[in-house]
């Protein structure tokens, strides 16, 4: 009786090729759907911060803003960029409109510790998630929120002209991700500062076309 062939050379390299193709692509897929339940984990912490930031406005009767900001070392020694919100200290005691401080304008709390009286939680951005569009964004005392380009005074000195708080409303705020996934909107409501969420592939984003959604 012939004894039972066994594999050559070539069609055992042929196999452990095939092998690692299929490996790679499973691991490929895992990598991905992992990386797009960080970025949708991460989506819903900066809502829920949002609202606890509009909580803590009201509560405290003091402007809460956030902050987004690069190059921040984390827990895990790497370096990335970190979303929250701070509670500045004010010039005064008896006066909400003298918060910021005057020196803690154009300063985040990070950058200089003494200017926060509270921050929130740090929350560590995905690489592939941009969310620079929600820096700046302040609550104020009465639960308004407010947003103005490039500004972390939380419209100190223009609280007064209802055109200017107006005028800084922030309306929809476009989240983007560089791993292929369709925009998130931060959608903010100016007069009641409630916050919500909604994916552009979403039926009710057709509204958003051209507004943040593609």
């Amino acid at each position: 009786m012939r004894g039972a062939r066994g594999m050559t050379l070539l069609e055992l390299m042929a196999a452990l090729a095939v092998f690692a193709v299929v490996t790679t692509l499973a691991v490929s897929g895992m990598s991905s759907n992992l990386a797009r339940r960080r970025e949708s984990g991460t989506t819903r912490e900066l809502e829920s911060s949002a609202m606890q930031a509009r909580q803590r406005a009201q509560a405290t009767n003091q402007p809460i803003r956030f902050v987004v900001e690069a190059n921040v070392t984390l827990a895990n020694g790497t370096v990335g960029t970190v979303a929250r919100w701070e509670r500045p200290r004010c010039d005064n005691t008896w006066d909400s409109d003298s918060c910021p401080a005057t020196s803690c304008v154009s300063t985040t709390c990070r950058q200089n510790p003494s200017c926060c009286d509270e921050v929130g939680e740090d929350i560590a951005l995905p690489p592939s998630m941009n969310a620079s569009s929600v820096s700046g964004l302040c609550f104020l005392p009465t639960g308004r929120a407010v947003r103005a380009e490039g500004d972390l005074s939380c419209l100190r000195s223009s609280r007064g002209r209802p055109d200017t708080l107006a005028a800084a409303t922030p309306g929809t705020l476009t989240i983007t991700y560089s791993s292929g996934r369709v925009p998130t909107l931060l959608r903010v409501e100016g007069l009641t500062g409630m916050v919500s969420t909604l994916d552009c592939d979403a039926p009710s984003a057709s509204a958003y076309s051209g507004k943040g959604c593609p």
